[in-house]
């Protein structure tokens, strides 16, 4: 049985609800509402929970108990308090019936808590007063003291909400969070990507603020579907709060519960429902993240303020096929990106100054030249013309200058050009994660160790549980010869995601430099798996160990990259890498030389590969490496 100790009083809508007598009343007349005893239980749970979808064996738990009841008795409840509320069923105001799953509480509610006695008299006074005599009330100063109690206590709540000094420093004290991608609660899930674009772009627009870290789309899409306890997630994702939320259309009405969980002990910060139409799906995402930022009592000064409210377009329906191009590109495969280029591209058409749109065009060529869906020089001239056009239009975007630096990195090989563009990006938004990565990436290149690994740490600040952030960490001690630290930020990795291939292959890579072949083919043969490679190259090059070693695997390795159909986009230096162990000196010149012709991603990092060694004073590995301007 619910709490019948509680005094707190419920408003909502025109009602206000008495928690400790039960009693519902409408605000504009004073009239009480009769409700059945049941019908009282169910609305005071429903209004505790406002915002979140209950489903019904909770619903029949907390207020029938033990009670052996069917789902009918649920429903009938359920209709006789909508009747209560005069709500009409096709546009609900305050309950939503989410289909195969249970109810929700749509509605904003205040709390008002005191520990009056009278506090409900006070309130049936203030009814009162609109229909009453006026003389009469000024002439019984205790009725005037009672009507005006509940004034005072509205007042008090609201300063608490909008005066940020005066809430309390747990709340100031939060410095990272997490948006979690919305929870779909359409009956046609037709509008899903709304849940993961909106969540991403929530946390591209409180990334552009210096007072929060928050942690980017690609390390929260694990729990998209899960819907895992938001405190359990929060600890997980190693953050303060955590904003979690629910999002339906319903035919031209777009409808989005949000709360906004503190991590430490689980209490919710903010809560609040919003109703608009689905053309106005900006004024949704631009009230959300106003509220956020209240609630948290940021400050920002008028740069970060404008940084903050970019938006890129007023097109709504660009908007949209940006979310939509977003959406695909956090799905990270070939396909995805292909429908992610059409997004980006129609958002395009209707708003040819959408420079957000360009970024995610410039992102989707980046990414199709790295997994080999399309070739470097297919893929990053693209990705540069995407990029440039973007900082035509908005200078000011950090994931613009990112994205150029990445193809001046790996594509121009223009370091100089490179490097600046990076250091633009991180002076934009020193909260970017992916830059700092990627500029990590760029100062390994060069040998400036300590560099790149205070990059990488920061990087790691922002998003701790990156696979592949800590991969290319991996990768840094490998070039560093610590081999101990590469296996174990490698198995970090793997801790955290089991199914990312990369870490198996820095794993692998580790246990062969300190002699453990046995271990490095597991390994290996693990990433082959999660890479979708058949069966029976998997069991050849594992086969071939067992009967000649570690040279043994790596000639049937070889022999599968330049045999096998799958592997027909195989990157040539990493089959020069293969040579090297196999000692075949001039065959990984020539493929180094083809490397360098077809700007293979990973040729730059020929300079300091301890495979390559060998070949360090040779004079025509010494040219190649000037070619690439070394």
């Amino acid at each position: 049985m619910l709490d019948t100790a509680e005094s707190t009083v419920y408003e909502f809508g025109d009602f206000r609800f008495i928690a400790k007598s039960r009693r519902l009343f409408r605000r504009s007349d004073g009239e009480v509402v009769t409700l059945q005893p049941k019908a009282a239980e169910l609305l005071l749970f429903l209004v505790k929970n406002e915002g979140r979808l209950l489903t019904k064996n909770e619903i029949l738990e907390a207020v029938w108990e033990d009670n052996f009841i069917e789902e009918a008795n649920l429903s009938q409840t359920i209709f006789v308090l909508r009747k209560g509320l005069s709500e009409n069923t096709k546009e609900p105001q305050f309950i939503l019936t989410v289909p195969h799953h249970g109810y929700q509480f749509i509605a904003s509610v205040r709390e008002i808590h005191s520990e009056d006695e009278v506090l409900e008299e006070s309130f049936l006074s203030d009814t009162q007063t609109k229909i009453s005599d006026s003389k009469s009330q000024i002439q019984n100063p205790k009725l005037i003291w009672l009507a005006a109690t509940p004034l005072v206590l509205i007042l008090a709540f609201g300063v608490y909400w909008f005066y940020p000094a005066s809430k309390p420093a747990t709340v100031r004290e939060i410095k990272s969070i997490a948006v979690l991608p919305f929870e779909d609660l359409s009956a046609e899930q037709t509008e899903k990507y709304l849940g993961v674009s909106l969540a991403d772009a929530l946390a591209k627009q409180f990334g552009s603020l210096k007072q929060i870290t928050v942690r980017p789309t690609l390390t929260v899409l694990k729990y998209a579907d899960s819907r895992q306890d938001a405190q359990k997630i929060g600890r997980e994702l190693q953050v303060d709060a955590v904003l979690d939320g629910r999002i339906q259309r319903v035919g031209e009405r777009l409808r989005v519960s949000v709360q906004l969980i503190r991590t430490s002990d689980n209490a919710t910060i903010w809560t609040e429902n919003f109703d608009d139409k689905f053309t106005n799906f900006f004024a949704v995402q631009d009230s959300i993240s106003r509220k956020v930022v209240s609630s948290l009592a940021v400050q920002m000064d008028e740069r970060e303020r404008r940084r903050f409210d970019r938006r890129g377009t007023e097109n709504a329906e660009a908007y949209q096929d940006y979310l939509r191009g977003r959406y695909f590109w956090n799905k990270r495969t070939a396909g995805d990106l292909q429908k992610a280029i059409g997004h980006f591209e129609q958002a395009i058409q209707k708003d040819p100054n959408f420079a957000l749109a360009f970024t995610g065009l410039a992102d989707c060529y980046i990414l199709l030249a790295e997994y080999g869906a399309a070739t470097p020089h297919e893929g990053f001239p693209k990705a540069k013309a995407a990029s440039r056009k973007a900082l035509e239009i908005d200078d000011q975007l950090a994931e613009a200058h990112t994205a150029l630096a990445y193809t001046q990195t790996f594509y121009d090989w223009d370091w100089a050009g490179a490097e600046q563009s990076f250091k633009r990006a991180l002076e934009l938004n020193p909260n970017y994660a992916t830059a700092h990565q990627w500029y990590a990436e760029y100062l390994i290149v060069f040998g400036r160790f300590d560099e790149s690994r205070a990059h990488f740490e920061r990087a790691l600040e922002i998003e701790p549980v990156s696979p592949i952030i800590l991969t290319d960490l991996a990768a840094l001690y490998h070039v560093e010869r610590d081999f101990e630290k590469q296996i174990e930020h490698s198995k970090k990795v793997i801790e955290i995601d089991p199914n990312f291939a990369y870490g198996y292959f820095f794993l692998a890579m580790g246990y062969e430099r300190k002699g453990m072949n046995a271990e490095a083919v597991v390994a290996y043969a693990k990433m082959m798996t999660l890479f979708g490679e058949p069966t029976d190259c998997i069991e050849e090059v594992k086969e071939a160990f067992k009967q000649n070693g570690i040279k043994g695997f790596w000639k049937k390795r070889l022999e599968q990259i330049e045999n096998r159909p799958h592997l027909k986009n195989y990157q040539v230096y990493a089959k020069a890498l293969v040579q090297i162990r196999l000692d075949d000196r001039e065959g990984t010149l020539e493929s180094i030389n083809q490397a360098i012709q077809r700007r293979d991603r990973w040729t730059i990092n020929a300079k300091y590969e301890l495979l390559l060694e060998p070949l360090r004073d040779d004079p025509r590995f010494q040219d190649l490496l000037r070619r690439m301007g070394f």
